[in-house]
């Protein structure tokens, strides 16, 4: 009873983490395209 518990919870979770970590990886990769684009207009 306890494993199918585990698979329900694991199942529901699963892709709200990998949904967080990859906007989390979206968002760092925008940062370095913005400081990309900033630096040739600092120079």
């Amino acid at each position: 009873m306890k494993s199918r518990i585990l698979k329900a919870v694991l199942a529901i979770v699963a892709p709200l983490v990998i949904e967080f970590i990859v906007k989390k990886i979206s968002e760092k990769l925008d940062k370095q395209e913005d400081e990309k684009k900033q630096l040739p207009l600092s120079n």
